[in-house]
C-alpha cells in the first residue's frame, strides 16, 4: 500500500464514521418526513431564485454577503489523518507516513476550494441578478474568501488546539480581531474595485499559509499536533450531532478532579426558606452553574437567535426565527432539566411531585425572561441601524 491508497482509505474511513453517526441521530421516519422533503423544497426555491428574485431578498444590501461569509472562515484545520498508532508503525516507514501527511493537506486545501465553490453557487442569484455583478468578480471573491480561510487554518494548526476554556477565548482574541480587520480591508477593496490590491491579498494569504503549514508538510516531528488536530475535528462534529439529539444517550465528559468545586465550595445553601420546590431549584442552579457547556448552550441559543433578528430584514421572517428560538429553547431547557433532576438516581424518584413540575416551571420563566428582552432589544437595535447606516 503506497501513501495515496492509505490517505484514500483514511479519508473514506472518516466520512463513514462520521454518516454513522448521523444515522444514529437520523432516523428513517426523519429522513423521509424532513430531510428529504427539505432537499427538495430547497432545490425547486433555489431554482425559483434565478427565474425571479424573491422580494425578501430585493432588500438584502451587499454588505451581508461578507457579514455571512465571515462566520465561515471558522471551525476548519489542515488535516493530515494520523493515527495514535502510526507513531510506531511507521517509524521505520517515514516516506509512507509523510506522503500520507502531504497528501492529507493538499486534500484539505482542495477541500477548501470545493467548499468555498458551492457557497459561491449558492449565493450566484442574489450576486448576478440581484447586485448585477460580473461573474469574475465572484471568482475573484470566493479566491479571496479561501485564501483567507487557508490563512486562519494555518494559523489555527500552529496553535495549541487542546487549551480550553477562558485561556483558548483569549488566545484567539487577535487572531479574531486581526480576521475582522482584514476582512473589512478586503470590502473596501472590492467596493472600490481595486483588483490589484485584491490579488495582492490572495498572493499573501496563500503564501503565508504555505509558510505556517510548511512544517507539517515537511517533517515528521510535528505528530502529536497533527494527532490533537484530527481528535478535534474528528469529536466535533460528533459533539454538534450529539448536542442536536436529546433522546441519544451520551457519554459524560471528563472533568479534571478537585477537591472542592468553584462555585459553592461549602454547599452554600441559596434559598433560606426550605421547602421542596426551592430545593429542585437550589439543585438545578447549582449544577448548571458550574457545568459550563449549560452557560455556553443558553448563551449560544440566545445569541443565534438575537443575530438572527438584527441580520434578516423581513418582519415576517424576523417574528419566525424569534418563536423557532424561543420554541427550540424551551425545549432545550426541559432537556437540561430533566437530565439535571429528572433523570438523576438521587432525584428521578420525586420526578412526579407537584415541587418537580413547579420548580421547572419557575426556572423555565426565569430564564425565558432575558431571552425574550434580548430578543426585543435585537429588534430595536435592528431598526436603529436601518435608520443611521443608509448601507443595510
Amino acid at each position: 500500500m503506497n501513501s495515496r491508497q492509505l490517505l484514500f482509505k483514511r479519508i473514506s474511513q472518516n466520512w463513514k464514521q462520521q454518516f454513522s453517526v448521523v444515522k444514529r441521530v437520523v432516523d428513517w421516519t426523519v429522513l423521509v418526513y424532513l430531510v428529504i422533503p427539505a432537499a427538495v423544497i430547497s432545490f425547486f426555491v433555489y431554482r425559483s431564485w434565478w427565474i425571479q428574485i424573491p422580494d425578501w431578498m430585493k432588500i438584502l444590501p451587499f454588505p451581508i454577503i461578507f457579514v455571512l461569509f465571515f462566520f465561515f472562515l471558522w471551525g476548519d484545520h489542515f488535516l493530515t489523518y494520523v493515527r495514535e498508532a502510526d507513531q510506531i508503525f511507521f517509524k521505520k516507514k517515514e516516506r509512507l507516513f509523510l506522503g500520507m501527511k502531504r497528501g492529507g493537506i493538499l486534500y484539505s486545501y482542495a477541500f477548501q476550494i470545493l467548499s468555498s465553490a458551492t457557497l459561491c453557487i449558492i449565493i450566484a442569484p442574489l450576486w448576478l441578478k440581484h447586485f448585477h455583478l460580473p461573474l469574475g468578480q465572484i471568482i475573484l471573491f470566493a479566491a479571496l474568501w479561501v485564501s483567507l480561510k487557508w490563512l486562519i487554518m494555518a494559523v489555527r494548526g500552529r496553535l495549541d488546539v487542546e487549551l480550553r476554556g477562558w485561556r483558548s477565548l483569549v488566545r484567539g482574541i487577535p487572531l479574531f480581531l486581526g480576521a475582522v480587520l482584514f476582512w473589512i480591508g478586503c470590502y473596501k477593496a472590492f467596493i472600490s474595485e481595486n483588483i490589484l490590491l485584491i490579488i495582492a491579498f490572495i498572493f499573501f494569504n496563500t503564501i503565508v499559509s504555505i509558510w505556517l503549514v510548511r512544517p507539517r508538510f515537511k517533517s515528521v516531528h510535528t505528530f502529536e499536533q497533527d494527532l490533537a488536530i484530527g481528535e478535534h475535528e474528528k469529536n466535533k462534529y460528533i459533539e454538534i450531532i450529539f448536542g442536536l439529539s436529546m433522546d441519544m444517550e451520551k457519554m459524560s465528559k471528563p472533568v479534571p478532579v478537585r477537591k472542592s468545586p468553584r462555585l459553592y465550595s461549602r454547599s452554600n445553601r441559596i434559598f433560606k426558606n426550605r421547602t421542596p420546590k426551592n430545593g429542585f431549584i437550589e439543585l438545578f442552579i447549582k449544577a448548571t452553574t458550574r457545568n459550563i457547556e449549560y452557560i455556553f448552550g443558553y448563551f449560544k441559543i440566545m445569541g443565534v437567535t438575537s443575530a438572527a433578528t438584527v441580520v434578516l430584514p423581513p418582519i415576517w421572517l424576523k417574528i419566525t426565527m424569534a418563536s423557532l428560538g424561543t420554541l427550540f429553547l424551551l425545549i432545550w431547557l426541559g432537556s437540561v432539566w430533566h437530565k439535571v433532576i429528572g433523570s438523576h438516581s438521587f432525584t428521578k424518584k420525586y420526578a412526579e411531585d407537584a415541587a418537580y413540575f413547579e420548580g421547572k416551571k419557575v426556572v423555565t420563566t426565569l430564564l425565558l425572561i432575558p431571552f425574550i428582552v434580548m430578543v426585543v432589544f435585537s429588534f430595536f437595535l435592528n431598526i436603529w441601524i436601518r435608520n443611521h447606516f443608509f448601507f443595510f
